[in-house]
């Protein structure tokens, strides 16, 4: 009887382990989830957002793959129009974010990314040129 009650001990702390450890990356793929629009690029610290984004109409959006917490799906555009898509990844442990362009492997980046409210901010990592960049996102409606 001992034996089946520490069975049960061990399937329970099992579960209750797996729950706690999909429940970060669930938090990040759930708040990154929907369009956001850009509204502030800065460059080594320099606002650059009249030439990233000039007609005030940039956006991405992210989905978040159902089974998979840390990981998704994007789209990015100007105005009505798609201009490019991808997959993203959020490694937990590291806090990188990491865009997987198909527009090809020069536009793939890495980003740390924070939010509040309504609001998300990138800043760029890894690669010298990325880490040039900050950018800023408001969610759509």
């Amino acid at each position: 009887m001992k034996k089946v009650n520490h069975s049960i001990f061990l399937i329970i702390f099992f579960i209750l382990s797996l729950a706690v450890f999909c429940s970060g990356g669930s938090n990040f793929g759930k708040k990154i989830s929907g369009k956001w629009f850009m509204v502030k690029v800065l460059e080594l610290s320099e606002d650059v957002t009249a030439s990233h984004n000039p007609n005030n109409n940039r956006w991405i959006s992210f989905k978040a793959d159902e089974n998979f917490p840390f990981k998704g799906s994007f789209q990015s555009g100007t105005g009505e129009e798609r201009e490019n898509t991808g997959k993203w990844f959020y490694d937990e442990k590291t806090k990188e974010f990491f865009l997987d362009s198909d527009s090809g492997e020069d536009d793939d980046s890495y980003w740390e990314v924070s939010f509040s409210a309504d609001s998300m901010f990138w800043k760029g990592r890894k690669f010298e040129f990325n880490k040039r960049f900050e950018i800023f996102y408001k969610k759509s409606g």
